[in-house]
């Protein structure tokens, strides 16, 4: 039997994590997961677990916290130091980092399980598919094996969480992952890119069978409660016939709200209507950007603003609340652009538009195209990048990447985002207001929202109070 540890920064369920970790126990291993959130010293809390493989699972803005990870545990520990998710997918040359022994590409289920029993077994692990392997001053570099079959996946370890952190077993809402793989390839994601990896190795989209995710739903719902069940996933209308088939099961089996993702070109009445009578309370979709000539030619994400504003209201009509999702600082944008996308989001009345700053990571089409076109230094410091945009008290992501004029004015805009959709009055005194540099009553500005909707759905008063303060502190303390 071998022993994983699981390390993660933030206090949430991970679902790579927890469909790991099941697959894992299946095979008669031990799992924990360690949260450096929630931990006042997670090096010792891992060394005096004592594993004998510890894993790092990230996307790339992880990768500065799993990387100083690893390397707090070079010399203090013999496990074997594993790296998978999307950073390592997409950047494989991160094997090279001394604190790492292996990467995983691509799905990682049945890989980790192959290296927990070649270890448990003191057997060579060099050759296991979607594994890159670091031994003997050698790299062994294998292909990956065949796409997971989401059907035949063990239920999602839960209990991972739920029995160490009561915070996240109590949460008023519980998600569920029921689909993998996405048909799109908008120019800033990897999706094009993993299609690549995985050409010839079956289905790129599954989803579960209706039956197994009702299961699943009913088990979770039954063991643990839940006041708004959220399924994540952003093309699971992407099957129609799937999709009115889950909702009329749901709506058999279940009275509980539920919020979840979609595709907003690919809805129609018949389907926002049976989302309604089954229970959906919340919907997100993308708009990313009002101007439709850079939506399809720069984000190839081809929708019309007719589509997304017909389509959007049919949401509006059976009073299913929304939240859009949007970008700025694409190539091509101005202060115009930017208020076309604020327009498109005035249509379609959503109750909260998270807006970001565009990350042109590397190998991303868009990342070439900005390069090729010089919106983007080739010495960029992708180091500053963060998940999409989140806002950094200290000012230290007050940028947009791209070099476009009227930078500062952009970032000011997406303080005031929400700010310009639900008060169009106030309009021209933004114009005017987002020509300042940006302070922190302007991040307060865009931060409100946001914590208005922590403290209306948590059942937790201490998350209501953290979130308030953060409030609290921006605006007393500046940061």
């Amino acid at each position: 039997m071998a022993r994983i540890a699981f390390i993660q920064e933030e206090e949430r369920t991970r679902f790579g994590i927890m469909i790991l970790s099941a697959v894992l126990k299946s095979a008669g291993h031990q799992c924990e997961v360690f949260i450096d959130e929630k931990s006042e010293d997670i090096v010792n809390e891992v060394l005096q677990y004592r594993p004998d493989l510890i894993s790092l699972s990230t996307m790339t803005p992880g990768i500065t916290f799993a990387l100083d990870m690893a390397r707090k545990f070079r010399g203090r520990s013999d496990a074997l130091i594993v790296m998978g998710g999307p950073h390592p997918t997409f950047y494989p040359e991160v094997i090279e980092e001394d604190c790492l022994d292996v990467i995983c590409i691509g799905e990682g289920e049945d890989a980790l399980r192959d290296l927990a029993d070649a270890l448990d077994a003191k057997t060579d692990f060099t050759g296991i598919q979607n594994l890159w392997v670091k031994k003997g001053g050698n790299i062994y570099k294998n292909e990956v094996r065949d796409l997971v079959d989401v059907n035949k996946l063990p239920p999602y370890d839960r209990d991972l969480y739920y029995a160490k952190f009561p915070e996240l077993r109590d949460a008023l809402t519980k998600q569920i992952f029921i689909t993998r793989g996405c048909p799109f390839s908008c120019t800033y994601c990897f999706n094009h890119s993993m299609k690549k990896i995985y050409k010839d190795k079956g289905p790129f989209v599954r989803y579960q069978s209706v039956g197994k995710a009702i299961a699943e739903i009913k088990d979770l719902n039954d063991r643990y409660g839940m006041t708004w069940l959220q399924i994540i996933g952003d093309t699971i209308n992407t099957d129609k016939k799937w999709f009115i088939e889950f909702l009329t099961e749901y709506k058999k089996t279940f009275t509980m709200p539920f919020l979840l993702n979609v595709r907003v070109d690919l809805v129609d009445e018949e389907m926002v209507r049976l989302m309604k009578e089954a229970g959906c309370e919340r919907v997100d979709y993308a708009i990313e950007n009002g101007d439709e000539w850079i939506r399809r030619n720069i984000l190839k994400r081809m929708m019309s603003n007719e589509v997304i504003i017909r389509n959007g209201k049919l949401f509006n009509k059976y009073h299913i609340r929304v939240h859009t999702s949007n970008i700025i600082g694409v190539p091509h944008e101005t202060i115009e652009t930017v208020f076309s996308t604020i327009e498109v989001n005035r249509q379609v009345q959503p109750e909260h538009a998270n807006c970001f700053i565009l990350q042109p990571y590397p190998k991303t089409e868009i990342n070439e195209y900005a390069l090729k076109n010089g919106f983007l230094d080739e010495h960029y410091d992708y180091s500053k990048s963060v998940m999409g945009f989140q806002v950094d008290f200290a000012g230290s992501t007050d940028f947009i990447p791209l070099k476009m004029e009227h930078q500062r004015e952009m970032v000011n805009l997406l303080y005031f985002f929400n700010c310009l959709i639900h008060y169009p009055w106030t309009d021209s005194v933004v114009r005017q207001l987002v020509k300042l540099p940006p302070n922190r009553f302007f991040k307060a500005v865009y931060i409100y929202p946001t914590i208005r909707q922590d403290i209306k759905y948590t059942n937790s008063w201490r998350r209501k109070c953290k979130s308030a303060g953060r409030l609290f502190q921006l605006l007393i303390l500046g940061r």
